[in-house]
């Protein structure tokens, strides 16, 4: 198969690409202008640098491939109105329009969990969209209604994956980027840590992808996908932290008292000028305070997904990628 993955260097469109390669397939990268992609260059795959409002550069790209893989954005709970904005609007919008000029047979689009607001039960592929109010997933559910209003409209063949929480091998949100909150001692739980994480290891969210691009039945479905446990985010941060080798996080709120903290964080970097990350966001409360838990049981009955690396299995896995890029001693 000839595929265009959308999304270097991202952690998820990175293994995707390694997975495509060691199944044999002909890829094509697309990476946008300023981002750095050194290790596509010791990949047997063709680089294309082009900006998401570059139509024709994205028609280019897009000819000649029988899917389309986008993973261009992952999880930000700060500062990600502007970056929202383009890419789930125009950015997402243009792609779509190179895939349907292009005849493409396959275009499978990475949402996230978030579209569904974070409800506190169990939440299958049925619920309505539920925007909270918070730049990125109001964002997501945005974006996935312009996927869907688009398929309609000109029969592309979509398919959806919504994965929860990704981790693993340089996952940056839901890894160094806690790590680094973690040795700074800036990391906090939320009701104890006592809530699902959700939990989705990279690699099991790459089989579900290539899953969506081979099946029939997908077409025109959308997909919740995780590693189906019961992992909370006490337990999570816990093994990250050992992997580190810095203390856990001890300092726990009340999902409202941390909403509060939140609010009041983010409106002083607003007022302030900043852009680095706010101790803690409305959004990571969100995200930490509801147990995630979303059921896979149509894609493991349409797709048949099967999660195949586990909790202990992943954290390995981050501990070896962590060793390997120096962050910790081995």
């Amino acid at each position: 198969m000839r595929s265009l993955v959308i999304g270097a260097p991202g952690v998820v469109a990175m293994a995707l690409i390694e997975a495509l390669l060691v199944r044999g397939d002909r890829v094509r990268a697309l990476v946008q202008p300023g981002r750095r992609a050194e290790r596509l260059g010791e990949l047997d795959v063709e680089v294309r640098t082009v900006g998401l409002t570059d139509n024709a550069g994205l028609v280019a790209a897009t000819q000649g491939m029988e899917c389309v893989f986008f993973s261009e954005w992952s999880f930000r709970d700060w500062g990600v109105e502007e970056l929202s904005e383009q890419t789930a609007d125009r950015g997402l919008r243009n792609v779509m329009a190179a895939a349907i000029r292009n005849e493409i047979g396959r275009f499978v689009y990475l949402s996230s969990t978030d579209v569904y607001g974070f409800p506190d039960d169990p939440v299958d592929e049925r619920r309505q969209l539920a925007p909270p109010g918070l730049p990125f997933a109001d964002a997501k559910a945005r974006a996935g209604l312009l996927v869907w209003g688009q398929a309609r409209r000109v029969q592309l063949p979509v398919v959806v994956l919504r994965p929860a929480t990704v981790y693993g091998p340089g996952a940056r949100e839901f890894g160094t980027d806690l790590i680094e909150r973690l040795r700074q001692r800036r990391m906090v739980l939320v009701d104890e840590g006592s809530h699902v994480a959700g939990l989705t290891y990279v690699g099991n969210l790459v089989d579900a992808m290539l899953l969506a691009a081979e099946s029939e039945q997908a077409v025109g479905q959308v997909y919740n996908i995780n590693d189906d446990s019961d992992v909370t985010w006490g337990a999570y941060l816990q093994a990250l932290a050992a992997l580190a080798e810095v203390p856990s996080p001890r300092k726990s709120y009340a999902r409202s008292r941390a909403m509060a903290m939140a609010w009041v964080w983010e409106t002083f970097y607003q007022l302030s000028g900043r852009n680095e990350r706010p101790p803690l966001t409305r959004l990571m409360v969100e995200v930490m305070s509801v147990d995630q838990r979303y059921p896979i049981a149509k894609a493991q009955n349409e797709l048949g997904y099967r999660p195949r690396v586990g909790f202990e299995q992943g954290v390995r896995e981050v501990g070896d990628w962590m060793r390997r890029e120096g962050m910790v001693a081995w």
